[in-house]
């Protein structure tokens, strides 16, 4: 930037302005670069604030995505412990039911001999 200007101080000198007109000149020249430079850096500020914002909005819709697909698989993961656990329990209550089953013979027996020899003790008594 200063060798810009030294540079239109010395063309200033060629037509010939007086002292004070060649400092305003340089001066209203380094105003300009000055507001343009302003402008620019407030655009890059807009932009970088503007990519900021897409860059957000893009995490915050990954990071749903991602939150969407770990719930799928805990749920999934869940249905099959509870499948698992139902199976299971069918398994153990067909598995009663069966020894049940078996065992209703013998217990009807135990019950017969329990009541028999209970009337039995009533009647010796």
């Amino acid at each position: 930037m200063g060798e810009g200007l030294i540079n239109m101080a010395q063309s200033v000198n060629e037509n010939e302005l007086s002292p004070l007109d060649q400092i305003r000149q340089v001066e209203a020249e380094v105003t300009r670069r000055i507001a343009a430079a302003r402008e620019a850096a407030e655009l890059n500020v807009v932009k970088a604030r503007t990519e900021a914002t897409h860059l957000k909005n893009q995490a915050r819709e990954a990071g749903n995505r991602e939150g969407q697909i770990h719930y799928k698989e805990i749920i999934t993961r869940a249905g099959e412990e509870a499948e698992a656990i139902i199976k299971q329990a069918r398994r153990r209550a067909e598995d009663m039911r069966r020894k049940g089953h078996q065992r209703m013979p013998i217990a009807v027996k135990q019950a017969m001999a329990i009541i028999i020899g209970a009337d039995e003790d009533v009647k010796t008594q």
